[in-house]
């Protein structure tokens, strides 16, 4: 299987990295709180973009501060978080009362979303993790989305607490039914999606800090030269396509005050 970006998903890239992705500490693994797809996009330019200019990196960089070998397997680490999306996706097969939990979820997938467009909707960092997340559509997006904004505001939750209306308790109710959902929805046991969950996220941490590596020595090496650096794009940013939440929109998304 090839993806868009021309990288394989296979298991066989999965096998090649599944040391460093054991080494990493639970405390160090992120919820991977973006859409893939997105991601994959974002990582191919950057490593089409740093095999082109390679030669400046070692020239401007220490081994101990950048060293370029450490990124050999940039090519197996987009891979293996291709093949285990597509495992996710496609673990789906419904066997339980999906429109049941589905009626419980739509008012708190609401009310996240609401909240959030509010709270970050013009941040320049989690405005686009916002915007990524209102884009989903399906049930397992459903799942997903509450399980994301979940993560999204316990991160932040010293920005959320007290400007809108999502309390403590709507995190573990979101994960709850997201859990509920996945199981409701899936025909493997929901052990196994938790592992595959965990292997993803340990894939998407393995190869966001790769990214995020090279993008800083590139914004180092390319400080002057504005035209180089933009062929190096943030995994954060806002895709063209989204439209930044006006004032309007932002105060039409308000979270309005109990009567």
């Amino acid at each position: 299987m090839t993806n868009a970006s021309g990288f394989q998903g296979t298991v066989e890239n999965l096998k090649k990295i599944v040391p460093q992705l054991e080494k990493l500490r639970p405390e160090e693994i992120r919820q991977f709180n973006l859409s893939v797809p997105t991601v994959i996009s974002t990582a191919m330019r950057i490593w089409k973009a740093y095999r082109t200019d390679e030669g400046k990196f070692p020239e401007t960089f220490s081994t101990k501060a950048f060293n370029p070998s450490d990124y050999k397997d940039f090519p197996e680490r987009v891979g293996a978080l291709w093949h285990l999306d597509t495992q996710l996706k496609q673990a789906v097969d419904p066997k339980g009362d999906v429109d049941g939990i589905l009626t419980e979820i739509v008012p708190l997938h609401v009310k996240f979303g609401k909240a959030a467009v509010y709270v970050w909707g013009n941040d320049e960092e989690l405005g686009p993790i916002v915007a990524d997340i209102r884009a989903g559509g399906g049930h397992m997006d459903k799942a997903g989305d509450l399980t994301r904004y979940a993560a999204l505001f316990e991160e932040h939750w010293t920005q959320a607490d007290g400007n809108c209306n999502v309390v403590k308790e709507d995190l573990a109710a979101a994960r709850d039914l997201s859990a509920r959902l996945i199981d409701a929805m899936t025909a493997v046991p929901a052990s196994e999606i938790t592992q595959l969950k965990d292997t993803r996220d340990r894939a998407g941490e393995y190869l966001r800090r790769a990214v995020d590596d090279i993008r800083d020595a590139a914004a180092y090496i390319f400080r002057n030269d504005s035209e180089s650096l933009e062929r190096y794009p943030s995994l954060y940013a806002r895709s063209a396509s989204k439209k930044k939440p006006s004032k309007v929109d932002i105060e039409a998304a308000a979270p309005q005050p109990a009567e």
